[in-house]
């Protein structure tokens, strides 16, 4: 099975900006083991702009996603908990409802990012030790000292491509056992 990282995309740079979020809830409890601390719906104001574009999908502050890409993941019976995020423009009067997933997580898995050179794969990247591991997954995120990846199957990428969802970004990648 192939699986890909969700990454910025060029339509992004035009997505909602949250305002004010940060104290509103702790990003921290945006886990499995300890998401029924957060509100099960939220306000959050937008940054106020003429070139705002409500994406399906906000990768910053937190993961947010459109309620047709929250009906794919629902489709694919992942794991997942949701609360309701309300995105409200004030100054031009637009609001819309988003989903806070709540995915499961792992820091036992480490990704190689695929990267291709001329239509080829480039076999110069550094060696990653551990077993290549295939999971009956479709959407998590893995955990490592800097950052959390979302990571979704081929399957299910295509399932949102074949949708036209707005702000999707994609970099292929191998997954390891770490050692």
């Amino acid at each position: 099975m192939k699986y890909f990282e969700i990454q910025d995309s060029p339509e992004l740079k035009y997505a909602p900006q949250l305002k004010n979020w940060y104290g509103k809830f702790d990003v921290r409890n945006i886990r499995i083991d300890s998401f029924p601390k957060l509100p099960d719906m939220q306000l959050f104001t937008i940054e106020s702009s003429k070139n705002t574009i409500f994406t399906d999908l906000i990768l910053f502050p937190f993961l947010l996603v459109s309620p047709m890409v929250q009906e794919v993941i629902k489709m694919y019976r992942e794991c997942c908990f949701f609360r309701k995020i309300i995105l409200l423009d004030q100054e031009n009067q637009e609001s819309r409802l988003y989903y806070l997933p709540v995915l499961d997580e792992t820091n036992a898995i480490q990704i190689q990012r695929i990267q291709y050179k001329n239509g080829k794969r480039n076999l110069e990247m550094p060696e990653i030790q551990g077993e290549r591991i295939e999971l009956d997954r479709n959407l998590f995120w893995v955990r490592d000292s800097k950052k959390r990846h979302i990571i979704l199957s081929l399957d299910m990428a295509e399932s949102l491509i074949r949708r036209n969802i707005m702000g999707l970004g994609l970099c292929e990648v191998e997954l390891y056992n770490k050692l």
